[in-house]
C-alpha cells in the first residue's frame, strides 16, 4: 500500500487578486500543469494533491520545475484495487483553514478528501465546484457506490466545470441546470507538442500511433483486428493489464513502445502520420489534444469524450468496436498522403482553440459566478 507520509509543498508568488480558489485533485499530472499555471495568473490559487504519483500511471513524472502555482501534496495512505485507487488523506481541513478560500473545487466524488472538502464548504458556507470529465459512455460511472456518491455531490455543489460537450450533456442528464456548468476546454502545453508538428509530406508509408494504457476499455483488440487490412505500421505506446493478450494478437507490423512520459512521447508524435484512439470508454482523452497540436489527423471512436470537440474536419469518428469502420477510416488515410496533410493542418487549427488560457478563463468565470450567487 503506497504511503505518501512526506508532505511536499511549493510556494509561488501570488498575484493578489480578490478571489481565492483552492482545487483538490489526485496528482499533478503533467498535462494539468499548464492549466494550473494559467489559473494562478488570474486568481489567488492553491492546489492540494493527494499524492505525488498515481500507482496506475507510474510513468508520469512530477514536473515541479514547471509548476508556477502554489501547491501542496497532502499526507496520506493509498490503496489500489484493480483500476480503483483510494487515498485516505490527512490535513484537508488544516490546509483549507490556512488558505481560507472563497471557493473550493474538487476533481470528482471518488476520493475521501473530496468529501472532506465538501464538509468544510458546508461548515464555512463557501461554494463548492466540481470538475467533471465523465460522460454517459464512461464505464467508470457504472459502479453503484459511485453513483450514490455522484448524486450526493451533485446536490451539494454550487457549480461544475466540464471539458466539452459530452461531459456537459452528462451533467445535464443528472439534472444540473445549464447555468451552473462552465465549459473549460482541456488543453496541453502547445510549446511541448508543437515541436512534433513536422513536415510529413515526403513519407511513402503511413505510421499510426496510439498512446495510453493497454487496458481492455481502450479497445486495442478492435484496433489490431482493423489494422490487419490497413497498410503501414502501428505503434502502441503504453503499458497495462491487457498487454500480454495484445502482443499475442499483434502482427509483425505492430510495435510496442512501452510506457513513456510526456517528453518521451514527442518524438513518437513526430514519427507518426495518424493518431488513433479506439477506446470503448474515455471520459476525455488528452492524447487527442497532444496529437492535434502535433499536426496529426485523428481517428477516434464515439466513446471518446474529446472526439466530439476535437475532431472537426480533421479526422474521423467511428462507432465503438466497429472494426470495419475503423479499418475503412485508417485505410483512407494510409492511402492518401494529400488527405493526411490537409487533415493534419486542420488539426493544428482546431488545437489552437484549446489553450490553458481558455481553460483558466472559463474556471475563473465559474468561480466568480458561484461566489456571488
Amino acid at each position: 500500500m503506497p504511503d505518501t507520509e512526506t508532505e511536499v509543498s511549493q510556494d509561488r508568488a501570488g498575484v493578489g487578486t480578490e478571489v481565492k480558489f483552492c482545487l483538490l485533485g489526485e496528482i499533478a499530472a503533467p498535462f494539468r500543469v499548464p492549466l494550473f499555471n494559467a489559473l494562478a495568473e488570474r486568481l489567488d490559487f492553491r492546489a492540494l494533491f493527494l499524492a505525488e504519483i498515481d500507482p496506475r500511471r507510474t510513468h508520469y513524472r512530477l514536473h515541479a520545475d514547471e509548476m508556477r502555482f502554489d501547491w501542496r501534496v497532502l499526507r496520506g495512505r493509498g490503496a489500489r484495487r484493480g483500476r480503483r485507487w483510494i487515498v485516505v488523506s490527512r490535513g484537508v481541513f488544516r490546509e483549507l483553514n490556512r488558505f481560507d478560500p472563497d471557493a473550493v473545487g474538487v476533481g470528482g466524488w471518488n476520493q475521501p478528501a473530496f468529501w472532506q472538502a465538501r464538509a468544510w464548504c458546508k461548515l464555512h458556507r463557501r461554494p463548492l465546484v466540481v470538475w467533471v470529465e465523465s460522460t454517459a459512455r464512461d464505464a467508470r460511472s457504472e459502479a453503484r457506490p459511485l453513483a450514490w456518491a455522484r448524486q450526493a455531490m451533485v446536490r451539494a455543489a454550487s457549480g461544475f466545470f466540464a471539458p466539452g460537450g459530452a461531459s456537459f450533456d452528462y451533467l445535464r442528464s443528472l439534472g444540473v441546470p445549464a447555468d451552473r456548468i462552465g465549459v473549460a476546454p482541456n488543453a496541453v502545453d502547445a510549446h511541448v507538442f508543437s515541436a512534433a508538428a513536422v513536415d510529413r509530406g515526403g513519407r511513402d508509408s503511413c505510421t499510426f500511433l496510439y498512446a495510453g494504457r493497454l487496458d481492455p476499455e481502450k479497445g486495442l483488440d478492435t484496433l489490431l483486428r482493423a489494422f490487419e487490412s490497413v497498410p503501414g505500421t502501428l505503434v502502441l505506446a503504453g503499458s497495462g493489464v491487457d498487454e500480454p493478450r495484445l502482443r499475442e494478437l499483434a502482427g509483425e507490423r505492430v510495435r510496442f513502445a512501452g510506457a513513456l512520459d510526456r517528453d518521451e512521447l514527442v518524438p513518437l508524435y513526430a514519427e507518426a502520420d495518424v493518431f488513433v484512439l479506439p477506446s470503448r470508454s474515455e471520459p476525455w482523452g488528452m492524447v487527442l489534444n497532444e496529437a492535434a497540436t502535433a499536426g496529426l489527423p485523428l481517428v477516434a471512436t464515439d466513446g471518446v469524450g474529446a472526439a466530439r470537440d476535437l475532431i472537426d474536419g480533421n479526422g474521423f469518428v467511428v462507432p465503438v468496436d466497429d472494426a470495419g469502420a475503423l479499418a475503412e477510416a485508417m485505410r483512407r488515410l494510409a492511402e492518401d498522403r494529400v488527405l493526411r496533410a490537409q487533415l493534419g493542418a486542420r488539426s493544428r487549427e482546431v488545437a489552437a482553440g484549446f489553450t490553458p488560457e481558455a481553460w483558466a478563463d472559463a474556471v475563473v468565470r465559474l468561480v466568480r459566478r458561484v461566489r456571488t450567487a
